[in-house]
């Protein structure tokens, strides 16, 4: 918003006032010069000049309600001895009469208006004798020049009006706008911290699980003398530690999982079923549908991290023998099925935990689909759709 937009009417259109005044006061002194009345308006004009001076100058540019009051006050005693000296002087009404209604509100200007319009048609009957003629003439006069000024001055009066009212808009919306991005800003933050939370528990968190377990095989070798195992178990906890590192590292630098980078989803998903199978001892199976069609990036991640989710799940809690992950390419994108044989549960219970509500947050953000389907005692099927 530029300086010019914060400004109302009065303000933006404060130099053309100052020459309106100006040239009045010259244009008057002119008039009453060539009528031979100079010597007795120029000191009065004078005094008008000072007045104006102190309405605008100690404020810069805002004048000051208590200044122009008084200011209108000396310019009706100016003006009505202007006019009884020489009437040529009411010239300086053309600069008056719009000023009242930049300097006070409409009903103190329409006041000020009308009190100095009497002042002056007072004047003007008091220099011909108060004779009903004279009366009557200036009582018309006085009229048509209420009516005109009246006129000018609403006129102003409502470009004012709807500037101040535009002033005011702009600083609202300028607010509002403020309050939006701080809005926008926050809600950014939160989904931040929300695709953090889901990106470390289907990596990091899972990778630490396996971790556990697979120290924990290890260690029941080595106790049976089973070497060969516990060095296996140990290799296994090695590859899964570099693995984690690395997506420790993309989510960092937020970077492409490490499994999908230079691979296709299918190849990305193979090898993760076969990882599970390693570490876990579970027969599992991986096959793909259809004709593989490109996906976004985005896609890929989403439907990568929704198996690795779906596969800790059947580690933790499933207890199954079979696990079966199918690749289903259409025309409008690719679906990834994760079933197995295990105790299943009640999808209509509280879960306790992240993972199947972070699966399912994930899935929409990209616009896709996912689905649980499960019975207590014959296994669980999890359903992922991207685009």
């Amino acid at each position: 918003m530029t300086g010019t937009e914060e400004r109302d009417f009065a303000e933006r259109t404060l130099v053309g006032w100052h020459v309106l005044f100006g040239a009045m006061v010259v244009a008057t002194a002119v008039l009453t010069a060539l009528n031979g009345s100079a010597a007795s308006i120029v000191p009065l004009l004078m005094v008008l000049v000072a007045a104006y001076l102190l309405v605008w100058f100690p404020r810069q540019g805002c004048a000051s309600l208590r200044r122009s009051v008084p200011f209108l006050v000396v310019a009706c005693v100016v003006i009505a001895l202007m006019t009884y000296r020489d009437p040529a002087s009411l010239v300086i009404l053309f600069a008056i009469y719009p000023l009242g209604f930049v300097l006070l509100e409409r009903r103190g200007a329409i006041i000020a208006t009308v009190a100095i319009t009497l002042t002056f048609t007072l004047t003007l009957a008091a220099r011909d004798g108060f004779s009903r003629d004279a009366l009557l003439l200036n009582g018309f006069m006085a009229v048509g020049n209420i009516v005109f000024a009246l006129v000018i001055g609403l006129f102003i009066d409502g470009i004012v009006r709807e500037s101040r009212a535009r002033k005011q808009l702009l600083e609202q919306l300028q607010t509002t706008q403020g309050e939006l991005a701080a809005l926008e800003r926050e809600a950014g933050a939160v989904a931040e911290r929300e695709r953090l939370a889901r990106d470390i528990h289907d990596t990091l968190a899972q990778g630490f699980t396996s971790i556990v377990m697979l120290s924990q095989a290890g260690e029941t070798a080595a106790a049976d003398g089973q070497s060969a195992e516990a060095v296996a178990r140990l290799r296994q906890i090695q590859e899964t530690a570099r693995e984690g590192l690395a997506e420790a590292r993309a989510l960092v630098g937020a970077m492409t999982p490490p499994a999908l980078e230079g691979d296709r989803l299918p190849d990305a998903l193979a090898r993760l079923v076969d990882r599970f199978s390693r570490d876990t001892g579970i027969a599992s199976t991986f096959c793909v549908e259809g004709e593989a069609g490109p996906l976004s990036s985005t896609s890929d991640v989403v439907a990568l991290r929704a198996t690795q989710e779906a596969l800790a799940n059947v580690r933790k809690h499933a207890g199954a023998t079979r696990v079966d992950v199918v690749l289903h390419y259409d025309e409008d994108g690719a679906t990834v099925s994760v079933s197995d044989d295990g105790a299943g549960f009640d999808p209509a219970a509280p879960r306790p935990g992240y993972g199947l509500d972070g699966l399912a947050q994930r899935v929409e953000s990209v616009g896709g689909l996912s689905s649980v389907e499960s019975t207590p005692g014959a296994g669980t099927r999890v359903r992922v759709r991207v685009p």
